[in-house]
């Protein structure tokens, strides 16, 4: 029994120095490239300005790919002046994705169209939260603020007049 048992350890230590022995060494990382110290948020140009880094793109959830989907098939409802369909969709999209500012402005266009201006005003309102840091389409959503409520867009102030005596 002993005999057995010591061959039977003897079998298992070379099947183990044996198996270690057949895997291939483990690949080493190269060292780590040291990084310039910067303040958080910062970036160093080469010029030594401190500058602040572009803002990080959006993310795209799958509930933003989905309603800008639905947002491309609203408009398309939309320019065939299916505006019951198109204001449908773009619900959808907002309910989707309410953070989607641009269906947000379709959904006020098309209730422009539909003669209902108090709940395009109200959709224009959220657009403007949701879209304030892009200026094109706060240029967009301005236009259509002057069509539904029929104002003028706020022009910017005109430079005091010099006295000339």
């Amino acid at each position: 029994m002993k005999r057995t048992a010591r061959l039977l350890s003897i079998f298992l230590t070379l099947f183990t120095c044996l198996t270690f022995a057949a895997c291939p060494p483990a690949a080493k990382k190269p060292p780590a490239k040291a990084q310039p110290k910067t303040k958080p948020g910062e970036a160093i140009k080469k010029t030594g300005e401190v500058s602040r880094p572009a803002a990080p793109a959006a993310v795209m959830t799958p509930q933003r790919k989905a309603s800008d989907s639905l947002v491309e098939k609203g408009k398309t409802a939309l320019s065939s002046k299916n505006y019951d369909d198109a204001a449908q969709i773009f619900q959808n999209a907002v309910n989707v994705d309410g953070s989607n500012g641009t269906a947000y402005y379709y959904l006020a266009l098309t209730n422009h169209y539909m003669g209902q201006e108090r709940t395009a005003a109200g959709l224009l309102d959220k657009a403007e939260s949701l879209l304030r840091s892009d200026k094109q389409w706060m240029e967009k959503i301005d236009e259509l603020r002057s069509l539904v409520t029929g104002e003028k867009p706020p022009v910017a102030p005109l430079p005091p007049i010099a006295d000339e005596y």
